[in-house]
C-alpha cells in the first residue's frame, strides 16, 4: 500500500476516535466538527478533458480512467461516458461499486487494451467496505475498443467507478449510516466511505433509504418506509439547514415510527460539518412535526445514542476481594453482596445502568449475579447472589448488552463455548468461527449487534467479528459466521485485551515484544486493512495486561499492569500515573 493511503487510514481512524490521541471527550465523528473547513472540504470542481479526434485506443482508455476522477463525483459518469460507445454508455452502471487501485499499467493488442490494477480494494454501491477485491492478485480489465463515427471508443466498460488511491485519499472519508437494533432501543452504525463535498448529504440519505443489507435484516431494522425515495438532492443552506425532499411514503408513518425515522436521519446527517438542522419536505411542502415545527436540530434524539447515553460512567474493580466503584478520587465499596463479602471473584462485569454485577469465581468455574445496592436495613447474604452459570472450566470476563443479558465464554479443553444468559437462564450459542477456537478475550457492542473476539493463533493472534441476530424482544437467535477483522499494516502477533472505544471502533492492547505494550485502533468494517492504525500514543514501557475504556463520550483510556496499577493516556499521547491506588483487580466500565 502507498504511504499516502496508510496516512489516510490513520487520519480516518483518529477522526473516528475523536482526536489524535484517543481523547477523553468528543462525539463519534468521521470529520472534525467546529473547525474551519480544510482545503479538501472546500468547494472543488475538476472537469477532465474529453476525447480528442484521432486519439489512440490507449489514449481513450487513459482518458476514461482520468475522467472517473471528476469532482464532484456525481459528474464522473457523465465525463467518463464520452469515452464509451453510445450503447455502452447507455448500459454502463458505475454506481454498482467503486474500485480503488494503487498502481496501473496497460498494454494494447489488436482492438483490446488490457488494464492491470495493483493493490485493489473495493466499495459496494453504497460505499460499504468490500476489502481486497483482487484476492492479493492484480485486477485486470480487458477493454475492447471499436470505431464509432470514425473514433475509437470503449464497448465493454466495467460496471464500477475505478479511481486511484490519490483520488480516494483526497476526496473520501468514512461516515456512518444509522439503523435501529431489533427492539428499537438504540441506533446501530454501519460504516460507508463517501466523497466529501456538497454531494455528501445526498449520498448519505440515499444510502440510508436503501435500508439494511439483506443479510443484516436479523440484526437491525429501519423505520423509513421501504419505497421512500429522495426527490432530487439534499441541499444545505448557508445557515446549516438541510432540506430533505422525500416521497409521500413517509406520510404513512404514525408518530412513534416517524420519531424513530427522524432519529435515523438526524444522526446520519449530523456528521456533515456545518450541518445543524434538517427540514423534511414532501411534494415541495415542509413536513410540520407536532411540537417541533418544520426545522429539526440534528443533535436531537440523544436517547438513541449507539454508545447508550444513559449508561453509567463509573469505573468499577475488585479490591481486597470486594467490588468497589471509583468516581474521581473517591473509591468506595458497593453496598450489595459483592461489596460486603469477599467471595473470591477474579473478574466482574457491570450492566449498563450499573444496577447488577456479574462476577466470575476465582477458579473460573461459576458466574454469580448480585445487585449493586441493597434495601435499607437489608443484610446481604450469599442467598442474594444468583448462580447463572456453573460447571465451567475457565470463564473469561463476562459482558452485558443493552438488553440486560450476560455473555459468557468458557475456555474448555475442546475450545471456547459461547453462552448468553437471559432472565437467569444460559443458552449455548453456535458461533461459527468462534466456538471451538482458543478465545482469549471478547467484547459485545452496547447495541448488542456485534461480538468481537481475540483468537490465539499458532503464529499470531487474530481478531474476528460476528453479527448477532435477534428477535424483536432482544432474544438471540443466532450468530453469523465470524469474519477476520484486520488490524492494519503493522505486524501484531499478540493481542492481550480489547475494548470498545467508539461504536465504530475497538481499541486493542498489543504486545509488540515482551515487556512493552502498544495501543491500536481497529475499525469495525475491516477497512483498517488499508494501512497502519497505530495512534500517536507512545509505547507503554511495561507489560500491561488490560485495557480499560468505553464508547461513552468523555471516558478515559487506561492500561492496567499485572500488579493492578492503572495508567491513563493523556491528550499528548503520553501515559501518566493516576491517583487510583495500585492492586485494583478487573477494572472495568459498564458493559
Amino acid at each position: 500500500m502507498s504511504r499516502r493511503l496508510v496516512t489516510l487510514l490513520t487520519l480516518l481512524v483518529l477522526a473516528l476516535t475523536g482526536c489524535v490521541s484517543l481523547p477523553r471527550s468528543g462525539e463519534v465523528q468521521s470529520a472534525p466538527a467546529g473547525d474551519e473547513a480544510s482545503e479538501s472540504d472546500s468547494p472543488f470542481v475538476y472537469t477532465p478533458a474529453g476525447p480528442s479526434p484521432g486519439d489512440s485506443p490507449v489514449d481513450i482508455v487513459d482518458g476514461f480512467l482520468q475522467a472517473m476522477t471528476a469532482t464532484p463525483v456525481t459528474t464522473a459518469p457523465r465525463f467518463a461516458g464520452k469515452f464509451l460507445t453510445d450503447a455502452a454508455n447507455s448500459a454502463w452502471a458505475p454506481e454498482k461499486r467503486t474500485v480503488i487501485y494503487a498502481s496501473e499499467s496497460s498494454g494494447f493488442t489488436g482492438n483490446f487494451v488490457t488494464v492491470r490494477l495493483g493493490d485493489v480494494v473495493g466499495l459496494d454501491g453504497r460505499g460499504e467496505w468490500l476489502g481486497d477485491t483482487g484476492k492479493d492478485a492484480d485486477v485486470r480489465y480487458r477493454l475492447e475498443l471499436v470505431k464509432e463515427k470514425g473514433q475509437w471508443r470503449i464497448s465493454n466498460p466495467p460496471d464500477a467507478l475505478v479511481i486511484p488511491q490519490s483520488h480516494f485519499e483526497s476526496r473520501y472519508q468514512q461516515y456512518l449510516l444509522y439503523f435501529f437494533d431489533k427492539s428499537a432501543q438504540v441506533l446501530v452504525p454501519e460504516p460507508v466511505y463517501l466523497p466529501r463535498g456538497e454531494q455528501t448529504p445526498t449520498m448519505l440519505i440515499r444510502g440510508l433509504l436503501r435500508g439494511p443489507d439483506q443479510d443484516l435484516l436479523g440484526v437491525e431494522r429501519t423505520f423509513i418506509p421501504a419505497d421512500t425515495e429522495l426527490e432530487i438532492s439534499v441541499p444545505v443552506s448557508r445557515d446549516g439547514t438541510a432540506e430533505v425532499p422525500l416521497s409521500d411514503e413517509v406520510l404513512e408513518l404514525d408518530d412513534e415510527a416517524l420519531e424513530l425515522a427522524l432519529a435515523q436521519l438526524g444522526w446520519t446527517l449530523r456528521q456533515v460539518p456545518g450541518l445543524e438542522r434538517m427540514k423534511l419536505t414532501v411534494d415541495g411542502s415542509p413536513l410540520n412535526i407536532a411540537g417541533e415545527g418544520e426545522e429539526l436540530d440534528v443533535l436531537d434524539w440523544a436517547e438513541y445514542d449507539p454508545s447508550v447515553n444513559w449508561a453509567s460512567q463509573e469505573l468499577f474493580g475488585i479490591r481486597d476481594g470486594r467490588v468497589v466503584t471509583l468516581v474521581g478520587d473517591q473509591e468506595r465499596r458497593i453496598a450489595g453482596l459483592f461489596g460486603t463479602e469477599s467471595l473470591g471473584l477474579r473478574s466482574i462485569a457491570v450492566d449498563l445502568p450499573a444496577e447488577q454485577v456479574a462476577g466470575v469465581t476465582g477458579a473460573g468455574t461459576t458466574v454469580l449475579v448480585a445487585p449493586r445496592s441493597r434495601d435499607a436495613g437489608e443484610v446481604p447474604t450469599t442467598a442474594s447472589a444468583e448462580v447463572i452459570y456453573a460447571g465451567g472450566t475457565d470463564l473469561l470476563k463476562p459482558a452485558w448488552d443493552v438488553y440486560g443479558q450476560v455473555w459468557l465464554v468458557d475456555r474448555r479443553v475442546g475450545g471456547a463455548v459461547l453462552s448468553v444468559v437471559r432472565n437467569g437462564e444460559p443458552t449455548v450459542l453456535d458461533a461459527p468461527g468462534i466456538s471451538g477456537e482458543d478465545v482469549t478475550a471478547f467484547v459485545v457492542s452496547r447495541d448488542g449487534t456485534r461480538l468481537v473476539a481475540v483468537i490465539d493463533g499458532r503464529r499470531s493472534d487474530r481478531l474476528v467479528v460476528s453479527r448477532v441476530m435477534r428477535t424483536g424482544d432482544g432474544t438471540v437467535r443466532r450468530l453469523a459466521p465470524a469474519e477476520d477483522l484486520p488490524v492494519g499494516a503493522i505486524e501484531v502477533d499478540e493481542i492481550r485485551d480489547l475494548a470498545w472505544r467508539t461504536p465504530g471502533s475497538v481499541v486493542l492492547l498489543a504486545g509488540p515484544m515482551p515487556g512493552l505494550s502498544q495501543v491500536i485502533v481497529t475499525l469495525i468494517d475491516g477497512s483498517s486493512a488499508l494501512g497502519d492504525v497505530a495512534t500517536n500514543a507512545e509505547i507503554f514501557r511495561e507489560e500491561a495486561e488490560r485495557i480499560v475504556t468505553s464508547p461513552s463520550s468523555g471516558t478515559a483510556l487506561y492500561v492496567g499492569t499485572t500488579n493492578g496499577q492503572l495508567f491513563e493516556l493523556a491528550a499528548n499521547g503520553r501515559w501518566t500515573g493516576t491517583s487510583i491506588k495500585g492492586g485494583l483487580v478487573s477494572p472495568t466500565f459498564v458493559g
